[in-house]
């Protein structure tokens, strides 16, 4: 394969194979995969500001069971530095991160054995009603 006509393909928006797309990965140069990256983002967003996004990560709690091998975070259920996230915390925190100029809240925790559906779905609906324009993305460890 022929890295400057691969680029070419790329800049075209017509580069969709997975054969070739790994070509690149392996073989092209950093600073040229830069490039056409940059070209592709002036494409994208053409008046050519970019920015970035401001975002905070709030732990729903840190009390997990999954007992992830990487993880150095969680503590178990009972633990004296165990916690659950309330919502003056989360009032805190948000109105924080929106004074910054934050605009995404990312709500991430552990796997509680004694939080059901309900505290989730509870929680989340307080914040909406709260932040009615604030973004919010849900990660869960696992």
């Amino acid at each position: 394969m022929n890295l400057t006509e691969l680029y070419q393909k790329a800049l075209r928006v017509s580069f969709s194979h997975a054969r070739r797309r790994c070509f690149l990965f392996k073989n092209a140069p950093l600073t040229e995969l830069m490039f056409v990256a940059d070209e592709l983002r002036k494409k994208q967003v053409p008046h050519g500001k970019v920015t970035w996004q401001i975002d905070r990560n709030v732990n729903t709690t840190n009390v997990c069971i999954a007992n992830c091998k990487f993880c150095n975070f969680y503590r178990i259920p009972g633990h004296a530095e165990a916690y659950i996230t309330d919502m003056p915390t989360y009032r805190k925190k948000i109105s924080e991160t929106i004074r910054y100029g934050g605009d995404q809240l990312l709500l991430q925790g552990g796997h509680h054995p004694e939080l059901g559906l309900d505290f989730y779905t509870n929680t989340f609906r307080q914040i909406k009603q709260e932040f009615p324009s604030y973004q919010t993305s849900r990660t869960w460890a696992t």
